[in-house]
Parts: C-alpha cells; sequence; structure tokens
C-alpha cells in the first residue's frame, strides 16, 4: 500500500496503543482552520468633534457612561478612525487620530485607521485630492502617497499605536485621487496607475511595520468581484476586502448579499470585513434633520425599524459572516453608532444628526439592545 504523509503520521501517532485508544477522527488535522479574532468593531471618528460638547451617553439602565470604556467593556474589540489630509476644521486630522488612538490604545482594542486620502469626505462619487496635491505630476503624486503614508503610520508607530489594519482610501470602487487614479467613465483604462498609487501607501506602510494588515475597502457587493479582479490583473498589494454593506444603497436580497461575499472571499482567497454597516431602530427623528432613512422601502422588511430589529439585524450580520468559507470572515465595524442628535459645529450639523436613528443610542441616549450583540460575540 501507497505511504502518504497521513498514513505515515498516523503510524506514528499509534504506535504503542492499542486499537482503541486512538480513532482516526481523532488524528491531527494536517490542515486546520486558523484561528482568528472576529471583530465587533465601531467607526467612533465622530468622537473627535463630539467629545467636545459634553454629550451624556448612558447604558441600558440610563447610568451615564463614557462611550469608549463602556463600548470596549461590552466587547467592542476593534476602533475605526477617519483620517482626512489638511480638513479646515481640524476634525479628522492627524493630530485628532493620535489623541484618539491613544484612548483605544488603554482600552486594549485594536484600532482601524481610514485614510481618505483627501481633505474631506471620500466615497465612490467624491475622491478629491488634498488641495496641496492638485497641481502635482504623476511622479510627484506617486511621491506624495509614500511619503504621506509613512509619515502617518510612522508617528502613530513611535506613540506607541500603531494600527492593525489601514484602510489605502474610502469607499474606491472609482479609484482615488482623481483624477490620477480615477477609474471610472473616460478614466476606466486607468487601472495601472491607480494600482500603482495604491501599492506606493502599501509599500509604505509595510516598511514601517510588516504586521499591519492593509486593506481595500469599496461600497457594496455586487460589483466588488469584478474590482478585484482588474485590480488583481494589475499587480495590486492588499492583505483584507473590506466592504460597506447599506442595504438601502446595495441591495434587500439577502440570500444575494451572501452568495456574493461567500464567492468573493474563496475566489481571491482574503479575509473580509465588513467596514461600515447600520440599521435603524426607528423612523422617527429627535431634531430638525432630515435623516437618512426614514420609511419603510429603505429597509430589509425581515428587520423592522425597532430595537428589536436592528439587534436582529446585527446577530443576522454575524451569522453571516461567521459561515463564509475558510474562516474568511474576520468582522464588521458599526458605522456612526455615536452620532445622535445634538447642536454643534455648522458644517456637521445643524441642531442635530442625519443618523441619530441608525445610531446604538436611543432619543433618551440610552444604549440600545443591539449592544448586546458585541458582548455576545
Amino acid at each position: 500500500m501507497k505511504k502518504t504523509a497521513t498514513s505515515f503520521l498516523w503510524l506514528l501517532l499509534c504506535i504503542g496503543c492499542s486499537g482503541d485508544d486512538v480513532k482516526p477522527e481523532e488524528a491531527i488535522n494536517l490542515n486546520p482552520i486558523e484561528e482568528k479574532t472576529f471583530y465587533t468593531g465601531m467607526d467612533l471618528s465622530f468622537q473627535s468633534e463630539l467629545q467636545s460638547y459634553n454629550l451624556n451617553y448612558n447604558d441600558q439602565e440610563g447610568n451615564p457612561v463614557d462611550i469608549l470604556e463602556y463600548v470596549t467593556s461590552k466587547g467592542t474589540n476593534l476602533i475605526r478612525l477617519r483620517l482626512w489630509h489638511t480638513p479646515e476644521n481640524g476634525i479628522n486630522s492627524l493630530e485628532k487620530v493620535k489623541e484618539y488612538a491613544l484612548k483605544i490604545k488603554s482600552k486594549n482594542a485594536d484600532f482601524l485607521l481610514d485614510i481618505h486620502y483627501s481633505d474631506t469626505w471620500a466615497d465612490p462619487g467624491n475622491q478629491i485630492p488634498p488641495k496641496s496635491w492638485n497641481t502635482m505630476t504623476n511622479s510627484e503624486i506617486k511621491n506624495a502617497v509614500y511619503n504621506y503614508t509613512k509619515q502617518v503610520i510612522q508617528e502613530l508607530k513611535n506613540q506607541g499605536t500603531p494600527p492593525s489594519f489601514v484602510q489605502i482610501g474610502n469607499e474606491t470602487n472609482s479609484g482615488f485621487l482623481w483624477n490620477y487614479g480615477k477609474v471610472w467613465d473616460e478614466f476606466v483604462d486607468n487601472w495601472s496607475f491607480y494600482v500603482m498609487l495604491s501599492n506606493e501607501a502599501y509599500a509604505a506602510i509595510k516598511e514601517v511595520d510588516s504586521t499591519i494588515k492593509t486593506m481595500i475597502h469599496v461600497a457594496g457587493f455586487k460589483d466588488a468581484k469584478l474590482f478585484f479582479e482588474k485590480f488583481e490583473e494589475n499587480k495590486g498589494n492588499y492583505d483584507i476586502i473590506g466592504l460597506s454593506y447599506y442595504p438601502q444603497f446595495h441591495g434587500k436580497d439577502l440570500t444575494d448579499f451572501q452568495n456574493n461575499i461567500n464567492d468573493l472571499a474563496t475566489t481571491y482567497n482574503k479575509d473580509i470585513l465588513l467596514t461600515e454597516i447600520s440599521y435603524p431602530f426607528t423612523f422617527d427623528w429627535n431634531d430638525n434633520q432630515t435623516n437618512f432613512i426614514g420609511q419603510k422601502d429603505q429597509i430589509l422588511s425581515r428587520f423592522p425599524a425597532t430595537p428589536d430589529g436592528q439587534k436582529e439585524y446585527l446577530k443576522w450580520i454575524v451569522n453571516v459572516l461567521k459561515n463564509i468559507p475558510n474562516n474568511h470572515g474576520i468582522g464588521f465595524c458599526y458605522w456612526a453608532p455615536d452620532w445622535i442628535a445634538f447642536t454643534g459645529n455648522e458644517n456637521t450639523s445643524t441642531n442635530g444628526s442625519s443618523w441619530e436613528n441608525q445610531c446604538l443610542f436611543d432619543f433618551n441616549f440610552n444604549a440600545l439592545p443591539a449592544i448586546e450583540v458585541f458582548t455576545n460575540n
């Protein structure tokens, strides 16, 4: 009989054993599934502004809490922060990120850095380069991406708060740093330069700390496979796939969602983190702002806009992720769970928030039942 590595190992295990001592199903697994941390995360980027307004967050019983201390005590093990290059009002600046990173470190949570490569919001329809980069040549922009990324990661590492994960751009379906790295409309043939810029960031991150995991983040799931096909065709370097999933924008067919992300993980053999998710606990509002979600046709019929519906949606998300083949579903980040109604900076919110009905705190600022999903995973 032909001896294989498995049969040889089985022979060694059985030397000195009777036939009843060891059963075949108890033999060592030569290809074990890697043990990984499952991340129940939150994007707390608004805290660099909100903390200056002395807002009162409470636990589920109505007792005042420090939000970061509370959510980490309840199982939140990953905090995401966005970084803007030169924001006009200083919010989401490197200094603000460094300040909050120290707080994250003190709570023993992991840190996900979301570099927008812009002075403001970056998303599939907006990828405006930093103002100081606008007139650069292709060679200069390439150097700028490398040098800026390296500086950011080095400063964070120097203060003892290196991120565990770094996003190279935010929702880069259309590329980033338009028009240098744009891959949309008339720039559909620009993939090689976009990927070259992304690889400059990747190289800078790994040179500072090779243990940091890099992420490419796109919005939605339906076109994600095509995006990563193009990215890999052009020899793009990355460690993790990040996806935003908002049912009102990206689709309400839950089976389609699950099948697509399973296929994405197995096709590219990459871990997947749902980098942005949220869900409403009500259609009501607590201010004078129009909310992003306010009617039934924007949500999933299976999960009503109630506190329990929000909790069940999060439980469903966890179940989908934990059933991605080969243990490739590594967790999620809940976007802006803290963006409650408040009177603040007129550039961000006028007497309120357009998100307060998707927070993880109700209109009395008490933690909602969904917080229990973080505790139990």
